[in-house]
């Protein structure tokens, strides 16, 4: 991906999902560009050695998202993870550079950043004390926390896993509300009154 960004320097990547399975690096990737350059980054990001497989997931206007697989001897993956570092969000791969944001143990920063400097050219932007933010919501499971209960949570993504959301849908209300001895009208009841159905139409 370094390659890819050092041969198309318009290209900016983020990586969305990462994880290895033993031999490879398995990675949701985000190419973004003009639609001129997009086309030639995805065939390029296709072509490199260390590449196995790619997959095209999504395309639109500026940019590209594909499932790709590639040696983990070509990641510096493998090494954070040894190095007691947990990687958190997204990496930014621009100009030659990966942006990783990592959660550290404070009492072996020090020897993690020596671990990394020994296998790349690290540059630490900034050490903070990790201070949860509680107004801000990483994902939907998140914003659902925040407005729910802990059954209504429950109750909701069991909906949206058994099909309800679904269009046309994989189960009814009541069949619902049965399999988890839910009242029918409290099953009913809106935990987002405000908030536009989700369904299809």
């Amino acid at each position: 991906m370094l390659e890819l960004t050092r041969d198309r320097p318009d290209v900016e990547l983020v990586v969305t999902d990462i994880c290895p399975d033993g031999t490879d690096i398995l990675a949701t990737v985000v190419i973004s560009a003009d639609e001129h350059d997009l086309r030639g980054a995805g065939d390029s990001a296709m072509a490199y050695p260390t590449v196995r497989a790619t997959d095209v997931l999504e395309s639109g206007n500026g940019y590209l998202r594909i499932h790709i697989r590639y040696d983990a001897e070509a990641s510096i993956y493998a090494t954070i993870v040894a190095s007691s570092l947990t990687p958190v969000g997204e990496i930014r791969i621009a100009d030659e550079r990966e942006h990783w944001t990592l959660l550290a143990d404070g009492s072996a920063i020090s020897r993690s950043i020596a671990d990394l400097e020994a296998v790349a050219d690290v540059d630490v932007r900034r050490v903070v004390d990790y201070e949860p933010d509680t107004t801000v919501s990483h994902d939907v499971v998140d914003e659902i926390r925040a407005d729910l209960s802990p059954r209504q949570t429950t109750y909701l993504l069991s909906a949206l896993e058994e099909g309800y959301y679904g269009w046309p849908r994989d189960i009814s209300a009541k069949e619902l509300a049965e399999n988890h001895d839910v009242a029918g009208p409290t099953a009913l009841e809106s935990p987002f009154p405000d908030r536009t159905d989700v369904r299809g139409r």
